[in-house]
């Protein structure tokens, strides 16, 4: 089946951020390349204007070397994600203010990623990535991952594991659906 580039742009978005449109994951990152997508601001604008109304977002981070990189984000989700008491006290450590905003931790996240070559660390906790993997990738990046999938693995595997099986399901649903030419807004309209 043929898409146009719009529903092709959504098939992408649906495999890289399934978990995180369908709330089972708090945010997901999507790298897209301009070449592919020279629509993708516009794109990203369409989808916002159709999608924020079912709780859905989209910011785009960053743009370097022909590749955007947009954070993909169910808005409660994180909010609740990030507000947890050990996510919050590592978001201070690394410089967030005290006063917690969404919007405010957002666009130092932004300004963060366009100052650095590399992520930096608190991405982990943007994207949803449980507290003792995030310090276990700050503390032994090349030693001690248990498992590697949707990231590195520090703790508890096995349940990683499994959860990871979950996020690949519903992935694999969301892309299947989209490809039968179901829009991402028809979706989730009701979620």
């Amino acid at each position: 089946m043929e898409f146009r580039q719009e529903s092709m742009l959504e098939r992408d978005i649906a495999f890289h951020c399934g978990p995180a449109l369908a709330g089972i994951k708090s945010a997901n990152l999507f790298c897209a390349d301009i070449k592919k997508y020279p629509f993708i601001y516009d794109g990203i604008k369409q989808l916002n204007k159709r999608l924020n109304r079912c709780g859905i977002f989209f910011l785009i981070l960053s743009e370097n070397k022909g590749r955007v990189q947009i954070l993909a984000y169910r808005r409660e989700k994180l909010e609740k994600y990030l507000t947890d008491k050990n996510i919050l006290e590592f978001l201070h450590s690394q410089g967030y203010p005290e006063e917690f905003s969404l919007d405010n931790y957002l666009n130092i996240l932004k300004s963060r990623i366009s100052d650095y070559c590399e992520f930096p660390h608190e991405i982990g906790a943007f994207l949803g990535y449980p507290i003792e993997d995030i310090y276990g990738f700050i503390n032994h990046p090349k030693e001690g991952c248990l498992y590697c999938g949707y990231w590195k693995v520090y703790d508890d595997a096995e349940a990683k594991r499994e959860l990871f099986k979950r996020y690949d399901i519903c992935r694999n649903c969301i892309v299947n659906r989209v490809e039968m030419g179901i829009g991402l807004d028809d979706l989730f309209k009701s979620a």
